[in-house]
């Protein structure tokens, strides 16, 4: 009777809704969740909010930036290089004004699209929305940049050794708008430097340098072949292997360390006078970090709730490419040359080419390629974990395994090919394919190399006196309009 008399009467409105089904849990009076729920809503909320606040403050940025150049697409077009003209109805024959977009591998991770991702998304909406087209170059290794770049400039200038002025014209096959007027080289070269080129990231800035000196450095063509390409790579390689290798020998005693060193870069064999470099188009430096690995996770968390702020530097480049304002580049402190094999002084250089240089702290360790000793360091000291360490290991592996492999494509084509005529599948390698092969491997281990040799942190930017200095050179930087 106590404990019945202790509880409290029910409403009727209460007693009639349990009635209905409902459970009586639900019918409860509401209390404040725990300590624990607390946090956890609390943790939850923030996380969910700074995510949502962040992503619109990018939309808002990016509608701002291609508002502000929205209104230039639609007064005019590029029409002869000399500058903008307005159209009209015959606005669809115009050239427009065009970029070209370097995005260099970053050291140390396997996805070598990452730069181009960051221009794609933070860059490109920009220069759709002002109508300037764009060509987007990324390497997939280490140096595929700076190759383009050379074998373009030295095929350019293979051409104008055998081209004459006035003999350009449009192919007779190609058929073109009557109103079409075909672009001479004078305009050609116009519009080329009324675009401009896009470098993403301080790896794209040496291997741009690199490329441009190597280009106007080496002789377009050798002994009347051209001097680009992957046939000439290849005939370079050919002629700097060492064929003793391949000599009859004991195979457990061959001697191979001859063939482990890495290769220089190549001297230049011509003779003839270095030309001028002429007016290039202006750059566009876009600074650009990829955090990779553990260390880095907490500079990762930050830029996913953080966002905006690469919305608003790329924006902020991005205005600097269409308002066309420039400024002559700042070359190196001293009077820095590359010389003959383009290997570039450590860092720091002073002026642009000191572009973006903290950003070679976020370089994973393992990347560096001298051990850091108290001593000074061997040349022969290499760090096993960089990429010259991992080439130089895979070489003396090859090369330990090639006299076995000698011997026994010798011995097959002397004694045993009868003894392998029934089953195919057991023919060694023959000695043109061992030969082939190291060929093969060698033509990759040097590209890769010879790469590295570019991006490697321990070496600044490629220099050369004829690209000027103190702002009086063939380079110009674009800068911000209002500092013009």
């Amino acid at each position: 009777m106590s404990s019945s008399s202790s509880q409290k009467p029910k409403s009727g409105f209460v007693a009639a809704l349990e009635y209905t089904g409902i459970p009586p849990s639900l019918l409860k009076r509401p209390k404040l969740p725990g300590r624990n729920w607390l946090i956890f809503f609390g943790v939850t909320g923030s996380l969910v909010g700074a995510y949502i606040y962040d992503r619109r403050q990018c939309r808002s940025l990016r509608e701002e930036y291609i508002g502000r150049v929205q209104n230039l697409a639609e007064e005019y077009s590029w029409h002869n290089g000399s500058g903008p003209e307005t159209l009209g109805k015959d606005a669809h024959l115009a050239w427009p004004r065009k970029l070209t977009v370097y995005a260099a591998k970053w050291p140390g991770d396997e996805d070598y699209d990452v730069a181009m991702k960051y221009f794609r998304r933070y860059l490109k909406p920009i220069f759709v929305a002002a109508a300037i087209d764009y060509d987007m170059v990324s390497g997939k290794k280490h140096g595929d940049v700076a190759l383009r770049i050379a074998d373009e400039i030295k095929r350019k200038r293979a051409e104008q050794e055998y081209t004459t002025s006035g003999s350009e014209s449009v192919s007779p096959g190609m058929a073109m708008p009557p109103q079409y007027h075909a672009p001479t080289q004078t305009e050609r070269e116009s519009l080329e430097l009324a675009g401009g080129t896009v470098i993403i990231g301080r790896a794209t800035l040496k291997e741009y340098f690199s490329g441009i000196v190597r280009g106007w450095t080496e002789p377009p063509t050798v002994d009347g072949r051209p001097n680009w390409g992957d046939d000439s790579r290849e005939e370079k390689v050919r002629s700097m292997l060492d064929d003793s290798v391949f000599d009859e020998q004991d195979p457990y005693t061959q001697n191979v360390s001859s063939s482990l060193n890495t290769p220089a870069p190549l001297p230049i064999s011509s003779n003839a006078p270095l030309p001028d470099i002429p007016p290039l188009p202006p750059l566009l430096l876009v600074p650009f970090v990829n955090h990779i690995g553990f260390p880095q996770i907490p500079y990762m968390v930050l830029d996913f709730f953080y966002r905006r702020r690469h919305v608003r530097d790329g924006g902020e480049a991005a205005l600097r490419a269409v308002s066309g304002a420039a400024r002559g580049l700042q070359g190196p402190n001293s009077s820095l040359k590359s010389g003959l094999t383009h290997l570039a002084p450590p860092p720091p250089q002073g002026g642009d080419l000191d572009f973006a240089l903290r950003t070679e702290s976020f370089y994973r360790s393992s990347l560096r390629t001298t051990i850091p000793t108290s001593e000074s360091t061997s040349v022969n000291d290499i760090n096993p974990k960089s990429p010259l360490g991992v080439i130089q290991k895979a070489r003396e592996k090859y090369y330990n395994e090639l006299p076995r492999k000698l011997w026994v494509a010798r011995e097959f084509a002397r004694r045993a090919k009868e003894a392998y005529n029934s089953d195919p599948s057991k023919i060694p390698p023959s000695e043109v394919q061992l030969r082939l092969e190291r060929l093969e491997k060698e033509k990759i281990w040097r590209r890769d190399e010879e790469g590295w040799e570019i991006v490697r942190p321990e070496r600044g930017v490629c220099w050369d006196e004829r690209l000027g200095a103190n702002g009086k050179g063939a380079l110009t930087v674009f800068i911000d309009p209002s500092r013009n």
